[in-house]
Formats: structure tokens, C-alpha cells, sequence
């Protein structure tokens, strides 16, 4: 997704809160090969409890798009 220059953002569910994801700063912390697709992480705002769902516009689209696929595995 860097390498290809798609926007990615964070939006919390909960309080809407939306950031811009930085891909280089995940790559180096967690790895180049982490995947945010099915992925959810607390919200960053202080005193909220709530969830962010990543979301996605690759070159060329015109909205965000959630990174969310069914699992091929059937769970969850």
C-alpha cells in the first residue's frame, strides 16, 4: 500500500474521530509485512473507549473504503 501510494486513515466508530495512518512509521514498528486489513485498534482520543476500523483509498478512488474481508475461514 505505500509502495503504491494509497491514502490510509483511522476512524473510531465510537466518537469519529478519523487520522491519517503514517504506513512508513508502521512498517518500521511493527514490520514491513503488517497488514492492516481486518485489523482494529482503541481510539487514540483521551477518554474515549471505542474502536477504529482502518480504511483505505487507493490511487484514484474517490472514497475511503474499510479494510475489512470475511475471514476465508468462516470465523469472526
Amino acid at each position: 500500500m505505500q509502495r503504491d501510494h494509497w491514502d490510509v486513515i483511522s476512524h473510531c466508530e465510537k466518537c469519529g474521530l478519523s487520522m491519517v495512518v503514517d504506513l512508513a512509521l508502521v512498517a518500521r514498528v511493527t514490520g514491513p509485512e503488517t497488514s492492516l486489513w481486518n485489523r482494529k485498534n482503541r481510539c487514540r482520543r483521551i477518554g474515549c473507549q471505542g474502536w477504529v476500523e482502518f480504511q483505505a483509498k487507493a490511487p484514484g478512488m474517490v472514497m475511503y473504503e474499510p479494510l475489512a474481508a470475511p475471514d476465508p475461514r468462516g470465523e469472526g
